[in-house]
């Protein structure tokens, strides 16, 4: 009897953390487009966010550094303890270095600026995926050392 093989490469869980619903229909839209990329849960506030991943276990938390309750600088430092092969990508409005820092001092592996278009976002999560970490082009300007600071062995990128 012959056994058909998944061929099919897995797909990257995301949990996504927002404090605005209007946000995460569009990352879950986005997210959505890709084939390689499954949404497995969201999340508005803090506690939600880490009751929801540690019950989920996704590869990657999309972060928002605000939340309704609690905040995400707090949640990332939670979950790097908690959760230590979970990837981070903080996914903010803010696009000043010390938002950028504070993130990958607690524990980040990229940041992305809401302004940033579909096509850096998806960069984004590949880059923090393959081992790497990631900073937008906005702050990456103002702030060039920024990276080398979160002393990783993997690949850092800028757009």
């Amino acid at each position: 009897m012959a056994r058909e093989l998944n061929t099919t490469p897995p797909r990257t869980r995301l949990f996504l953390v927002d404090d605005e619903p209007g946000v995460l229909v569009g990352l879950r839209f986005l997210f959505g487009l890709a084939p390689n990329l499954e949404v497995c849960g969201e999340a508005e506030t803090e506690r939600e966010a880490l009751e929801g991943i540690l019950a989920q276990r996704p590869h990657l938390a999309v972060v928002d550094l605000i939340l309704k309750q609690g905040n995400g600088l707090g949640l990332i430092k939670q979950l790097r303890q908690r959760c230590p092969a979970l990837k981070i990508l903080v996914f903010s409005l803010h696009d000043e270095e010390h938002f950028a820092a504070a993130a990958f001092d607690a524990g980040a592996h990229g940041y992305i600026v809401k302004d940033d278009d579909a096509e850096r976002i998806l960069e984004a999560v590949q880059v923090v995926m393959e081992g790497g970490h990631y900073l937008s082009k906005q702050i990456a300007t103002k702030a060039p050392g920024l990276l080398p600071r979160t002393r990783s062995p993997g690949r850092t990128r800028t757009p």
